[in-house]
């Protein structure tokens, strides 16, 4: 289930987002670490600082610190292929290959969190069924 006010992802237990680091003033330490992996994407960034994507684009914009990749670059996913420049995958730091295994990735699990919902939702109503 998605935060609408910080666009991150809301952790099922603590209703708190998946970004430990998300409110916290960004350091000269968060900068630096910010500027050197600026060629492994925006998404690869935001796992090393605990921070979201869109906050690490947000900061490389204000810095004026390109995220974009070169082209002849590897992935720092897979290390075998090259990320082709101008495409979504390189705006990610990733081959398209790695991209797609992500976005698989992700789509199976929001399918997953969608048929707990179900049964969760099914359980409930057995319940106040049974409740009567």
């Amino acid at each position: 289930m998605k935060d609408r006010n910080s666009g991150g992802m809301l952790s099922p237990s603590a209703g708190q987002t998946a970004y430990p680091n998300e409110n916290r003033p960004w350091s000269n330490s968060d900068r630096r670490t910010l500027s050197r992996n600026r060629n492994e994407g925006a998404d690869a960034i935001a796992a090393i600082l605990g921070r979201s994507p869109k906050a690490v684009r947000r900061m490389a914009e204000k810095m004026r610190v390109s995220l974009r990749v070169s082209p002849g670059d590897v992935c720092p996913v897979c290390g075998v292929h090259e990320i082709r420049p101008h495409t979504a995958a390189a705006r990610h730091g990733m081959c398209p290959t790695c991209w797609t295994r992500r976005l698989t990735g992700l789509r199976e699990e929001e399918a997953g969190l969608r048929q707990a919902e179900r049964e969760y939702q099914a359980a409930k109503k057995r319940a106040q069924r049974s409740g009567r």
